[in-house]
């Protein structure tokens, strides 16, 4: 299925999504972007197990698995780079939108 196609959402939808804890999904975004645990737990000023705890209910709505553990490391898997460039590009839109930015006069012209 190409989401490009998809210009709605339909009520099975909207059921489906109401279930979803989505501030799970914006700490899913700062591992993503800045790296680490413990660097998404500075950035969104929370502790590196609640990051943790979040990013786990985050990766629970997906059959297949988003990190590989290296050691002590988390390495995201192609299907996590892949979910991060639609959920980031996302929250970055979301973000223009209800903030007073500079850079939302680039976005919306």
């Amino acid at each position: 299925m190409n989401i490009e196609n998809i210009d709605m959402l339909e009520k099975h939808d909207f059921e489906y999504l109401k279930n979803i804890d989505f501030n799970s999904a914006l700490y899913f975004s700062a591992v993503m972007s800045y790296k680490t645990i413990f660097n998404a737990s500075v950035v969104l000023n929370c502790s590196a197990p609640t990051v943790s705890i979040m990013l786990k209910r985050f990766c629970s709505y997906f059959p297949v698995p988003l990190f590989e553990r290296e050691g002590r490391c988390l390495r995201p898997t192609k299907y996590a780079v892949e979910l991060d460039k639609m959920i980031g590009d996302t929250f970055l839109k979301f973000a223009l939108a209800v903030n007073d930015d500079s850079r939302k006069a680039k976005v919306f012209e």
